[in-house]
């Protein structure tokens, strides 16, 4: 029977990850700051609009208006601390960049947890450097040469 399980993906931070991770988190700092200011700039014109027709519809709108800030702030603070964490990594060390999933065969005498336990799988500048798996290869999948 094959099952599906989550594969962690890790990857050793290098010289060139660090800066991509930087340069991503920047810009989309500069996504968050650019709608922010499209928004600044449409509200303004509608709150003047609305406050001279009604006032009851130009309240709800300035609620509605701070919920919108509100989210712009918390994502840029988000982004803030990503990028304060990323500039802080090792050169050498592991972070986890996600999860995948992947196939696993089970049959029956099998050590469920060691098929289904927590595989890995480990890069460096975008090439695959280890896989750990704690599923061991079957017997005589050794014996013929085909296990890992």
């Amino acid at each position: 029977m094959i099952l599906k399980r989550e594969v962690v993906l890790r990857a050793v931070v290098t010289e060139k990850l660090k800066q991509a991770l930087i340069e991503d988190v920047q810009a989309a700092l500069a996504r968050v700051d650019e709608s922010q200011e499209e928004l600044d700039r449409q509200s303004r014109r509608l709150m003047l609009e609305l406050q001279r027709t009604d006032l009851n519809r130009a309240m709800s709108f300035r609620q509605q208006l701070d919920i919108e800030k509100k989210k712009h702030e918390d994502a840029k603070a988000q982004l803030q601390e990503q990028l304060t964490a990323y500039r802080g990594l090792e050169i050498g060390t592991e972070i986890i960049r996600g999860t995948i999933e992947s196939n696993v065969e089970i049959n029956v005498g099998d050590n469920f947890e060691e098929k289904m336990g927590r595989a890995e799988i480990l890069v460096e500048d975008d090439k695959v450097k280890e896989i750990r798996d704690p599923a061991p290869a079957r017997e005589e999948e050794l014996a013929l040469g085909t296990g890992q």
